[in-house]
């Protein structure tokens, strides 16, 4: 519960059945829903495909090789031009609003409070008076949103739907509503289309309230009036959707009549949150955000500034608070597609970024982060429907750029995969992580889950493609490949610009999609690039410490490294499976894991100097993440909760949604990101073994969890800790036998396994069938107990 008021769309609540969202804000007696879907992009901007940059490709490695990467950037913007490229940085299409519905409630006064439900996908605003509440939710997987208004008196409201009530007036009366036409029908129902000239990307909105509507003088909204009678309420569908009207909702689709419409369908939204829960010191879980009405629990805001202000217990309940909200704003931003920067939610017409997916960190590092190790794996699939539809663009990208075979996915996209949003400042097309790192998120997957049927033949294809890239687009020197140019997202060397050679988060994927290709591979039975992957590992360069100790962000030692910056791309070893120049006792191995906690420390330090939005430093919650997986997978607790607490302390609403910066501009990173550092901190897996508590800070003393997911299809049904022991129960599922026909697993307690010696590093050989089993450790032995 929230008494702040919401004036902007972004300290509105949410809601999101996935596939369409609404966001609830305002003022006094005038509340805005306003709508967006997940396929609405505005085609706002051109589409030139990508740049003619392979014929000048030598000239551009000559420049970055001799260090001048300056020179090689100018190269770069001057080939492109001259291939045909606008000077203009060209974005992607922007996210765009379908309609926005204004409730105006008769004789309202201020708004009381506002009320969320994560776990039901719910939330209100209540006036006292007079003593009325609107409720809206948007069933899991439909195309609509419920709104409900209760009232204990007679009470009136009046509604208007129209395109543009978001707008603001620093960003102009239009900015992208200038791409769309309104087109109005009054009637029974009344209903918007966002017109944009192609009846394929328009989007239509249907109102339905059972009262008749009329056409504004303008002609550019529709209206009507609802009567609610005492102790009564009154039910308002809204059905969105994107495309041509056959594509679009039934009139009547089944739901019941009434209020109850909306608790009704809730139950699949719920079930997905509920299958992990949090709790730490006793709290946490789903009563942590409570569904009644009362007006005297502890608000949001209060809570936040307890736990500011140091109070411990309010410091777990805030993290407990923000991994259900973050889990259920993920789900709620998942459909079809995964989230956007702003998951389902639109309230702007110049969006930050164009709301699209930016595949350099934030789609993976944050909305998504969490998906897969807290219990909803099946959703990240989602990732999979945005890139497989564009294969071709990804193979015309790596001829056009790299003058190769192969594919070469873009760093940002909505509508298609041309690689064409770059610049000097951002080069963003010699960024070629993007395939790679799809590959592992299409492996964890299958590790998850054991499900082999997403390895089709498209993904089959990028595999392959990935592959082909890597083989054909690197330079062989000194008996190695090199990547040159390579770019390191979104970081530059001191004084230097952006291109170099060998950047570390680029060489860290490719191994890594080595080891994903294999695990995809495996589950569709065709080994035939087995050997080629190999091959490949085996040429890359190895990992570079650094000349102040840290890992190098870019393995050439051309460039120094700098720490002032909100990516630590160089730290994707440790994100997933720690590879494995990072494991055991080799000296190359252990200074390897000193680099990467010294990197840690740098940056969090870096942050710690100014932990404001910018011009701050606390700017894009995603890179906390970045630094929380790999502090957690180093065993480093300290560092972990850090990241954390500085997530769910500075990145959090009263209203329970994410921003960016501290306290700045919405966005849906740290609702998975979040989530995503907890479950590391507390399960680590590969295929052969689980690590339990891996990064357990001493600010955690007892606390549980349900719901997570391992590697080779094995879920944490619970694991519990407090002073004495860990309990844990654990069951893999049926359909992932084929992971490990035997059954076998490695299971460890304690620090994170790429630190030996550690206290509870003995393995101990368990079977896990699919009947749920509990094993029982005591914390100061690791000591095994059946």
């Amino acid at each position: 519960m929230t008494r702040t008021t919401a004036p902007s769309w972004e300290d509105g609540m949410i809601v999101g059945s996935g596939r369409v969202g609404a966001v609830v804000y305002g003022e006094a007696g005038t509340q805005t829903v306003s709508l967006a879907h997940e396929r609405f992009f505005i085609p706002a901007h051109p589409r030139p495909g990508a740049p003619g940059l392979a014929a000048s490709l030598q000239t551009l490695r000559e420049a970055v090789l001799a260090g001048r990467s300056a020179d090689a950037g100018a190269a770069m913007m001057a080939a492109a031009v001259a291939a045909g490229s606008p000077e203009d940085l060209v974005w992607t299409d922007p996210l765009g609003i379908c309609a926005t519905l204004t409730l105006s409630v008769g004789g309202a006064g201020p708004t009381s409070r506002r009320t969320m439900d994560p776990v039901h996908g719910e939330v209100a605003v209540h006036w006292d008076v007079p003593a009325v509440t609107l409720h809206a939710g948007a069933p899991r997987g439909g195309q609509q949103v419920w709104l409900v208004v209760r009232a204990r008196a007679a009470t009136t409201v009046d509604l208007e739907l129209r395109l543009g009530a978001c707008a603001r007036p620093e960003t102009g009366a239009t900015g992208y509503a200038r791409f769309l036409r309104p087109v109005v029908t009054a009637g029974d129902t009344g209903s918007l289309v966002a017109s944009t000239g192609d009846p394929d990307r328009s989007a239509t909105v249907v109102v339905r309230t059972g009262t008749p509507w009329t056409a504004s003088e303008s002609g550019g909204a529709v209206r009507t009036r609802l009567h609610v009678p005492p102790a009564g309420e009154a039910l308002i569908r809204i059905d969105v959707w994107v495309g041509a009207a056959a594509d679009g909702p039934g009139v009547d689709d089944g739901a019941p009549d009434g209020g109850e419409a909306l608790r009704a369908r809730t139950a699949a939204h719920a079930a997905l949150v509920r299958r992990s829960a949090l709790r730490l010191g006793g709290v946490g879980g789903e009563e942590e955000v409570r569904r009644d009405e009362s007006t005297d629990e502890e608000s949001t805001e209060d809570l936040w500034r307890r736990a500011r202000a140091g109070d411990a217990a309010a410091r777990r309940r805030v993290v407990a608070t923000a991994y259900l909200a973050g889990r259920a704003h993920a789900i709620a931003g998942t459909g079809e597609l995964p989230p956007t920067l702003q998951g389902v939610w639109q309230g702007s017409w110049a969006p930050a970024w164009s709301a699209d997916y930016t595949l350099n960190g934030n789609v993976q590092n944050g909305a998504m982060a969490g998906l897969i190790p807290t219990g909803t794996p099946e959703l990240a699939r989602s990732l999979l429907n945005l890139v497989l539809p564009h294969l071709q663009d990804y193979r015309r990208n790596a001829r056009r750029i790299l003058g190769t075979e192969g594919m070469l996915l873009p760093a940002r996209m909505s509508t298609h995969g041309e690689a064409s949003h770059f610049s000097a400042e951002f080069p963003h097309v010699f960024w070629t992580g993007c395939g790679g790192w799809v590959l592992r998120t299409a492996a964890d997957i299958v590790a998850t889950t054991g499900d082999r049927s997403i390895v089709d033949d498209r993904l089959w294809e990028l595999v392959e493609g990935v592959l082909v890239l890597a083989e054909q687009a690197t330079v062989g020197a000194d008996g190695r490949r090199h990547l040159v140019p390579s770019y390191s997202p979104e970081n530059s060397p001191p004084g230097g610009a952006p291109l170099v050679a060998d950047a570390t988060m680029d060489i860290a994927i490719l191994r890594d999609a080595a080891r994903a290709a294999a695990v995809l591979a495996r589950a569709r039975g065709d080994h035939s690039l087995d050997e080629r992957w190999q091959r490949l590992v085996e040429s890359l360069p190895p990992y570079r410490v650094a000349a102040d100790g840290t890992l190098a962000e870019w393995i050439a030692d051309l460039w120094p490294e700098n720490h002032a910056h909100r990516h630590t791309s160089q730290l994707y070893p440790l994100w997933y499976e720690a590879d494995e120049a990072f494991l055991g006792d080799s000296h190359g191995a252990d200074a390897l894991r000193r680099a990467a906690e010294a990197t840690i420390d740098a940056r969090i330090a870096w942050r710690a100097g100014d932990p404001t939005a910018p011009p701050g430093r606390m700017e894009m919650a995603f890179g906390l993440v970045q630094l929380g997986l790999a502090a957690a997978a180093l065993g480093r607790a300290d560092a972990a909760l850090t990241c954390v607490e500085w997530l769910a302390l500075e990145h959090w609403t009263p209203a329970l949604t994410t921003t960016h910066d501290a306290g700045r501009l919405f966005n849906l990173d740290a609702a998975g990101g979040l989530p995503a550092v907890v479950a590391a901190m507390l399960v680590a897996s590969t295929q052969d073994e689980i690590m339990l508590l891996p990064a357990l800070p001493a600010e955690w003393p007892s606390g549980s969890v349900t719901g997570l997911r391992a590697r080779g299809g094995i879920v944490v049904d619970h694991l519990a800790w407090d002073a004495d022991a860990c309990t844990v129960t654990l069951r893999r599922l049926p359909e992932a036998a084929w992971l490990r026909a035997d059954g076998r697993a490695g299971l460890r307690v304690g620090r994170a396994p790429v630190l030996a010696g550690a206290v509870g590093d003995a393995r101990h050989e368990v079977t896990i069938g699919v009947e749920p089993t509990t094993w029982r450790f005591a914390r100061a032995t690791a000591g095994a107990a059946a």
